[in-house]
């Protein structure tokens, strides 16, 4: 009698651990899929604002690229005047006075907030690897280019102060009249020329370099971009 009551003991004790046993793990299978599904829908948030931030920075980029390829033009008509058989100091000193291109375009700073809050929060280790790594070459790139662009203007910038403490120009004059015109009677043409020739050269170079570097974040960033709409697309189903 007394084995047959321990045999049934021990089988109930073994159904109940069988039975929390399992009970722990449908709990662990549901804390996980609840896990998972959290994970999808901060992901699927980070993406779109992701997207929406690539989006913008290439309006950005495409609208600096093509100032400066419109600052290039004029750039070139100003060489070509200057560069003319028949220039002549009075030549130089209408471009100087009237026509020189004004301060340059301040670089505006592109949108990197999501990616800098997706790298913070830990989010960015919910993309898959190739996702991960355009992001962070994307990253490395903004920073090395942007470092480089802010730099190249922030000279720009000094230059241009430079020349117009000499020779006021562009929006900053603040005389006319018989004096002002007396003064430009009296410029010292040859420094004048050095002087412009100097910061025409500056300048085109400044915008060739920063077309290459602007392009170069715009291929990343578009690179990017195709991407996170791919991933958002098989998120939602869409074709």
């Amino acid at each position: 009698m007394e084995k047959n009551k321990t045999g049934k003991y021990l089988k109930y004790a073994i159904g109940e651990i069988i039975l929390v046993m399992i009970g722990i793990l449908l709990a662990l299978q549901v804390n996980n899929w609840n896990e998972t599904r959290k994970q999808k829908a901060t992901l699927s948030d980070y993406t779109e604002s992701l997207i929406k931030d690539l989006e913008q920075d290439t309006i950005i980029l495409n609208e600096q690229i093509r100032f400066t390829n419109e600052d290039n033009r004029i750039l070139e008509n100003l060489i070509g005047r200057l560069s003319h058989p028949n220039a002549n100091n009075d030549t130089l000193i209408k471009i100087t006075r009237y026509e020189l291109p004004s301060l340059y375009l301040y670089q505006r700073p592109l949108n990197t907030n999501t990616l800098l809050a997706i790298q913070s929060n830990g989010t960015l280790e919910y993309f898959d690897d190739k996702t991960y790594n355009y992001l962070i070459e994307l990253q490395t790139i903004q920073n090395i280019k942007g470092t480089i662009l802010n730099g190249q203007i922030e000279g720009h910038t000094i230059q241009y102060r430079a020349i117009n403490s000499k020779y006021t120009i562009g929006e900053y004059k603040a005389l006319s009249g018989p004096l002002t015109e007396e003064a430009w009677t009296n410029v010292d043409t040859d420094d004048l020329y050095r002087t412009v020739e100097g910061f025409i050269a500056s300048r085109k170079w400044m915008n060739v370099k920063g077309g290459i570097n602007r392009n170069e974040i715009l291929t990343a960033t578009e690179k990017v971009l195709n991407r996170l709409i791919a991933i958002q697309k098989d998120m939602t189903g869409k074709k």
